[in-house]
C-alpha cells in the first residue's frame, strides 16, 4: 500500500432508523484502525454497492475518513417506498442524527454525492441539522419546476422519464444496448399522450411520473422542493461542481449568490466554493466535451479538489483553501481558468445584438445578427409540425447515456449544428466576422417578438460559435412554452396571429469568439426528444393527443426589435 494511505474495512448492511420506523441500508468503509473520524455521507437511488460507491468508500478510508453510503427510501435493500424528492427532506435530516450517534463518527459530517446525490443534500439542508458541517452537491437543479422538469414551461421529457425508469428498474434498462429495443426508439418517443409513456416503458404506473405531469405549473407541489427560498434555513457551507454543458450550470451560480447573501450562517455564507468547467453532466475525464477538444488545461480532478474541500471543512487543514477566490470557472474559446468573487464578473455589460434579415431567416447568408437595432424589415416565418420535429442536437444535455436510435448516442455539448441549420423549420442569424476577439461572461437572454398561428407553442434558442470553417457549434440554449410567457406560475394560451413578446432564458456562458469567428442565433420551435412537443393545440400536456402544425412568425422591427442580450466584457482574458 503506497506510504500515507490506511487499511480499510466494511461494515455492510447496517441499518438506520428513520423517525417513522423506516429502517434505511447503509454500509461505511474505515480505516482499519483508530477512530473516531471525519465522516462523509453520500445517500443515493442507484445502489450502494455501485462500483462508483466502492472505489469511492475505499478511496476516502485509506484517507482516513468514514465513508458512509446509503440507499433511499424503498430502493434496493433499504425498507419503505420509493417515491421521488419529497421524503429525502427528513429522511436525510435523521440520517445525519444516525451517523453522527455512532462510534467510528467525530462529529464532523460532510455530505457528498453528484445529480440525485446533490439534491438529496438540498432538500435536507434547509432543516438545519447541527450535525451537518459542509456540503458538496454536484450538477444539480435548484428548482425541480422551472429548472429540471418545465424548463422555461417546456416538459423535460427525455430526462423525466429517463430518472423515472431508472428510479423504478435498474440503470441497465436505460443506459445498455437493449433499452433501444425497449423505448429508446423514435416510435417510443412519439407515443401520446405522453402520461401513458410510464406504462409503456415498464408495464405499470409511476406515482410521482404522474404527479410532475398533473401539476404544470410551479404550485405548492413545486415550492415545497425549491432550494431557492430556503436559503434561510441552511447553516453549512457548500462545495458545487458543474459543467457549462450540463443542465444545471445556472443553477450553481444561482445557488452561490442565493447562499453568499442569504444562508443562516456566517459560515455559510461565507465559505461557498463553486467550480464550472467545459464538462457535462458526468464526472469529467478528458479535456473534449462534444465536437471540440478545449486543451491540456480544462480537465480538472474534481476529487482532488473536494478532498481539498473536505479537509479544511472537517479536518480544519487549510492548505490554501480558504483563501481562494469563492468562484472558479473556465472561459472557452480563449480555454483558460478564472477566479472571482461575484457573477457575473466585474465589467459585464449587458450588450443586445439584434436579429435582421430580408425575410429569409432559414436561407443561408439571408439573415444576420448585430448591435444596430432594426428598421423596416420582413418578418421571418417558418411552419413548427410537431409529427416532425427538429431533433435535440447537443446543448445543454444531463442525459449523455440515453439512446433515441438504437446506434446513436445523444450527446450533450458544443455538437456540431449543421443538421439542424439546414432545416427549413430553423432560423439562423450570423453576424459578420469578428475583427477581434469578444468575451462573452453572464447571463444570456433573448428577446424575442413572435407570433403563431397556433394556441401555444414552442420557441428554442441557441447561441452558436461559427468557425473560419463554417463548423457551427452550440455554446448555450434555452426554451419557452408560449402558455408561460408571462411567468412559470400561470398560463395564457395564445391568440393565433397576435404578436407578443417572449423572453427565453438560455443557460449562462462564459466564451470568447475568437477574431475570425463569427456569432450565430438559431430560432426553432421544438428540441425532440429533451423536451415534449407542442402540440399547438393548447391541450394539457400530460393528456394531449391533438396535433396541428403552426405558422410561426418571428418580427425584428423598430416597434418588435427582436434581440438576443449578450454579457459582454470589455477585454477577453489576459
Amino acid at each position: 500500500m503506497p506510504d500515507g494511505l490506511r487499511e480499510v474495512r466494511l461494515l455492510h448492511g447496517l441499518r438506520g432508523r428513520m423517525r417513522d420506523g423506516v429502517r434505511l441500508s447503509v454500509d461505511v468503509y474505515l480505516p482499519a484502525s483508530g477512530g473516531p473520524f471525519p465522516t462523509i455521507l453520500t445517500r443515493t437511488p442507484y445502489e450502494s454497492g455501485r462500483d462508483v460507491f466502492v472505489e469511492n468508500g475505499v478511496w476516502w478510508a485509506e484517507r482516513g475518513y468514514a465513508f458512509v453510503v446509503q440507499d433511499c427510501r424503498g430502493r434496493f435493500r433499504s425498507e419503505g417506498v420509493f417515491h421521488a424528492y419529497v421524503p429525502e427532506i427528513e429522511d436525510g435530516y435523521d440520517t445525519l442524527a444516525w451517523v453522527a450517534g455512532q462510534a467510528w463518527c467525530d462529529g464532523k459530517i460532510g455530505m457528498w454525492g453528484r445529480s440525485y446525490g446533490g439534491l438529496t443534500q438540498w432538500l435536507s439542508a434547509p432543516l438545519g441539522s447541527p450535525h451537518l458541517t459542509c456540503m458538496a452537491p454536484h450538477v444539480i437543479c435548484d428548482d425541480h419546476f422551472g429548472d429540471c422538469h418545465y424548463l422555461g414551461g417546456a416538459f423535460q421529457l427525455l430526462l423525466s422519464l429517463a430518472a423515472a425508469v431508472i428510479w423504478e428498474t435498474n440503470l441497465a434498462t436505460v443506459t445498455g444496448p437493449q433499452g433501444a429495443r425497449l423505448f429508446q426508439n423514435p416510435k417510443f418517443w412519439a407515443h401520446l399522450p405522453i402520461i401513458e409513456m410510464d406504462e409503456r416503458a415498464i408495464g405499470r404506473k409511476i406515482p410521482y411520473w404522474r404527479e410532475w405531469l398533473e401539476h404544470p405549473t410551479r404550485d405548492e407541489y413545486w415550492r415545497r422542493l425549491r432550494v431557492t427560498d430556503q436559503y434561510g434555513g441552511v447553516t453549512a457551507p457548500a462545495f458545487q461542481q458543474g459543467g457549462w454543458y450540463d443542465a444545471y450550470p445556472g443553477s450553481a451560480l444561482r445557488i452561490h449568490e442565493g447562499m453568499t447573501a442569504g444562508a443562516a450562517t456566517p459560515r455559510a455564507r461565507a465559505q461557498n466554493r463553486t467550480l464550472i468547467g467545459p464538462w457535462s453532466h458526468e464526472i469529467p475525464e478528458t479535456r473534449t466535451v462534444g465536437d471540440l477538444d478545449f486543451g491540456p488545461g480544462a480537465w480538472v480532478d474534481v476529487r482532488e479538489e473536494e478532498r481539498r474541500w473536505f479537509d479544511w471543512r472537517l479536518r480544519g487543514v487549510d492548505d490554501g483553501i480558504g483563501e481562494d477566490p469563492p468562484l472558479r470557472w473556465f472561459t472557452t474559446g480563449a480555454n483558460r481558468w478564472r477566479d472571482g468573487a461575484e457573477w457575473p464578473p466585474p465589467g459585464t455589460e449587458e450588450v443586445p445584438w439584434y436579429l435582421h434579415s430580408h425575410g429569409r431567416a432559414n436561407r443561408d447568408d439571408e439573415a444576420w445578427l448585430d448591435p444596430e437595432p432594426p428598421g423596416d424589415e420582413p418578418s421571418d416565418r417558418f411552419e413548427y409540425d410537431p409529427r416532425d420535429p427538429a431533433p435535440s442536437l447537443g446543448g445543454n444535455l444531463s442525459s449523455r447515456l440515453i439512446t433515441t436510435h438504437a446506434e446513436t448516442p445523444m450527446r450533450g455539448g458544443p455538437v456540431e449544428q449543421a443538421p439542424l441549420e439546414r432545416r427549413p423549420d430553423v432560423l439562423v442569424y450570423t453576424s459578420r466576422v469578428l475583427e477581434g476577439d469578444l468575451e462573452v461572461t453572464g447571463p444570456v437572454e433573448v428577446v424575442l417578438y413572435a407570433e403563431s398561428s397556433g394556441r401555444d407553442t414552442d420557441f428554442v434558442a441557441r447561441v452558436t460559435d461559427v468557425d473560419p470553417a463554417g463548423g457551427s457549434f452550440v455554446l448555450t440554449e434555452g426554451i419557452l412554452r408560449a402558455r408561460y410567457r408571462g411567468g412559470l406560475s400561470r398560463t395564457e394560451l395564445l391568440e393565433p396571429g397576435e404578436a407578443a413578446e417572449f423572453r427565453i432564458r438560455l443557460y449562462p456562458m462564459s466564451h470568447v469568439f475568437l477574431a475570425g469567428h463569427r456569432i450565430r442565433l438559431q430560432i426553432t420551435s421544438s428540441c425532440f426528444p429533451r423536451f415534449s412537443r407542442n402540440l399547438n393545440t393548447g391541450e394539457d400536456v400530460g393528456t394531449g393527443t391533438r396535433m396541428r402544425t403552426a405558422r410561426n412568425t418571428v418580427l425584428h422591427s423598430a416597434a418588435c426589435p427582436s434581440h438576443v442580450r449578450l454579457p459582454i466584457r470589455a477585454r477577453s482574458p489576459g
